[in-house]
């Protein structure tokens, strides 16, 4: 099975491994990802959407006591994001001039 990615979607995965998407019962589109320090919060149920339907996150089984919990990377969703970042690498090292870049 090929699962294609765009740019925002790989982005998306990696705020999932990093502990920052999470789903909030208390809001009708429940689905969140924490920024970076000091730009809040953004909605991320649209943006979840196709990585749930292709099994690459799931819901963490503990709430904590507002009935939140942390979306998870599946073992394919790891498998995924590890591809993705390798592919990132293989394509940066490609846009390297000759000779390394040094002049």
């Amino acid at each position: 099975m090929e699962i294609a990615l765009d740019l925002e979607q790989v982005q998306l995965l990696a705020a999932v491994e990093l502990g920052r998407v999470h789903m909030d019962p208390r809001f009708t589109r429940p689905d969140f990802e924490r920024l970076p320090p000091g730009a809040g919060t953004r909605r991320a149920t649209g943006r979840l959407k196709p990585l749930k339907r292709a099994l690459l996150v799931d819901l963490a089984d503990e709430p904590d006591q507002y009935g939140i919990r942390l979306y998870r990377l599946t073992r394919l969703g790891e498998q995924v994001l590890a591809a993705a970042r390798e592919q990132a690498e293989t394509a940066a090292g490609d846009a390297l001039p000759a000779g390394g870049g040094h002049g």
